[in-house]
């Protein structure tokens, strides 16, 4: 009898797959371009609001759609607040665009070269991302204005405050200059775990995590892509944790404090090998 814990860690993967996958992907691509367009152009007409409002609705039907060809599966645990307008959540994978798009509908920050990524980028514009050069202080101000803006609208954000992609071993500590205009704003955070738990049915261990986790410097998003399109899927979890008010004091200890807790809580089950053992 075969022991499935005698198995190698790393899935089989299949071109044809990933050709077909590939294929799908590039046709969905073309039929969004219509699809988003027109509504996002006619909601324009009547205001920016009007206008985030398509695009959120639009993100979470993009996102579902782009993941089921992906083979990317998803599980929500715990629920997301719904007066809340500011998430957060931990940042291991380009893969966490999709998959915190199907958790919160929302506009995005993203990093500023996202916006010339094949199929994801196109859609990351026309969905209003707020756009963020972190090695820019002043890009840095003018993404947290622009959240506190989204929110004045009444618009969800999401944002993954650590910076960059990790290697899942931990959560890096939050960008707190992004959290600035929010705190002052006194917007409640709602923080979510994204657990990447299974790659081609395989647990997604230390030996594996770099066909799903993209973070190293040598993996280029295309080469990178490709490999995940050619496994059978992938199986993220999603953990809505408990919101977070704002700092009583929105002073520099207060607002170091305040996104203290936000990471903590958003560091809940990492890592997902050690969390499952």
């Amino acid at each position: 009898m075969n022991d499935s814990r005698n198995r190698s860690p790393h899935p089989r993967k299949s071109r044809i797959r990933g050709g077909i996958r590939l294929f799908l992907l590039l046709l969905a691509a073309l039929l969004w371009i219509p699809i988003s367009v027109i509504p996002i152009a006619v909601a324009s007409l009547f205001g920016q609001r009007k206008r985030f409002l398509v695009v959120t609705a639009l993100t979470g039907l993009f996102c579902s759609s782009m993941a089921s060809i992906v083979g990317l599966r998803t599980k929500i645990y715990g629920k997301r607040n719904p007066e809340t307008l500011v998430f957060v959540a931990n940042h291991v994978s380009w893969l966490d665009i999709l998959t915190a798009g199907i958790a919160v509908s929302s506009v995005f920050v993203s990093r500023h070269d996202v916006k010339g990524w094949p199929g994801i980028g196109l859609f990351a514009r026309l969905a209003g991302t707020v756009f963020i050069d972190r090695s820019s202080l002043r890009s840095a101000v003018e993404s947290s204005q622009n959240i506190v803006e989204r929110t004045g609208q009444g618009i969800r954000v999401v944002f993954f405050p650590e910076g960059k992609a990790t290697d899942g071993e931990d959560v890096d500590p939050f960008k707190a200059f992004l959290f600035g205009g929010i705190t002052e704003r006194r917007v409640a955070v709602q923080p979510f775990t994204i657990l990447y738990t299974e790659i081609g049915g395989q647990p997604v261990t230390p030996e594996n995590r770099d066909l799903v986790y993209w973070h190293r410097s040598d993996q280029n998003f295309l080469s990178h892509a490709w490999e995940i399109l050619q496994t059978s899927n992938v199986q993220a979890e999603i953990h809505f944790r408990e919101r977070e008010a704002p700092p009583a004091e929105a002073d520099r200890e207060g607002l170091r404090n305040y996104v203290a807790k936000l990471r903590e809580k958003t560091a809940e089950g990492v890592p997902v090998w050690k969390s499952r053992s």
